[in-house]
C-alpha cells in the first residue's frame, strides 16, 4: 500500500510533497488483499493511542503524520469516533490504521481518508487493505455519504475512488492532481459539487 503523507498537507493519503504519492506507509508501496496474514480490523480505543502513533512513526521519514492524527484526534470538530481503525495482527500487535475525517465540500458534511499506515514488517501483505475496507464500511454504517482521498491512482480505486473533478466537480483546495484526487460514494447517491475544505489540522488554506 502506497505511502500515506503530505508534510505541509501532511497525512493526506495521496501526494507526498516530497516524493509523488503515498498511501499506507511511505516507505512500502502496493499492498495487496489477501496477504498469507489473517487481520482483524477494529475500531480504534483509548488503549491504541501509542501503538498508532508507533505505526505512523515507523511507516514515515518523519512524524509529521503521527503528529497529524494526535491533533485531529484534539479536534472535536474533525475527530469522527468511530471511524479510526487498526487492523491486528495474528498475535494481537496493531499492524495498521487508517483514519477518516470530517471535511466539507463546500458546506456538505463528507469524510476524509487520511492519514494510512502499516508498520513496515507488514506491510505488502494485506493490512492496508483490510482496515481501509473495514473503515469505509464502518462510514457506510454511520450513515457517511462521500469519501475523499489524495492518494496514489493505482491504489486506491480498489475500493472504488474515481477522480474526483472530471467525475463529480468536487475541486481540490490546492492545485492537486485529477488522478491524485478521488471522491467516493459511501451510499450510491451522487456526490455534492463544491471545493473540499480539510480540517484545520492539515494546514491547507
Amino acid at each position: 500500500m502506497p505511502g500515506a503523507t503530505m508534510t505541509g498537507m501532511t497525512g493526506m493519503s495521496g501526494v507526498h510533497a516530497s516524493n509523488g504519492s503515498h498511501g499506507a506507509g511511505a516507505r512500502g508501496a502496493g499492498d495487496p488483499a489477501g496477504g498469507a496474514a489473517i487481520w482483524q480490523p477494529r475500531p480504534e480505543t483509548a488503549a491504541d493511542t501509542a501503538a498508532v502513533r508507533r505505526i505512523h512513526l515507523a511507516a514515515f521519514e518523519s512524524a509529521g503524520e503521527a503528529d497529524l492524527v494526535d491533533a485531529l484526534r484534539r479536534d472535536p470538530s474533525a475527530w469522527l469516533p468511530g471511524l479510526s481503525y487498526v487492523a491486528d495482527a495474528p498475535d494481537g500487535t496493531p499492524a495498521a490504521h487508517a483514519l477518516l475525517t470530517r471535511c466539507h465540500v463546500d458546506e456538505v458534511p463528507a469524510v476524509a481518508l487520511a492519514p494510512c499506515a502499516v508498520l513496515p514488517e507488514y506491510q505488502k501483505r494485506g493490512a492496508g487493505d483490510a482496515v481501509i475496507r473495514a473503515l469505509l464500511e464502518a462510514a457506510r454504517a454511520a450513515g457517511e455519504r462521500t469519501a475523499i482521498v489524495l492518494g496514489h491512482p493505482p491504489y486506491y480505486p480498489r475500493f472504488g475512488f474515481v477522480p474526483a473533478t472530471p467525475r463529480f466537480g468536487i475541486l481540490p483546495p490546492q492545485p492537486w492532481p485529477d488522478e491524485a484526487f478521488m471522491a467516493l460514494s459511501l451510499d450510491g447517491s451522487t456526490p455534492p459539487r463544491g471545493t473540499v475544505r480539510y480540517a484545520r489540522a492539515f494546514g491547507i488554506d
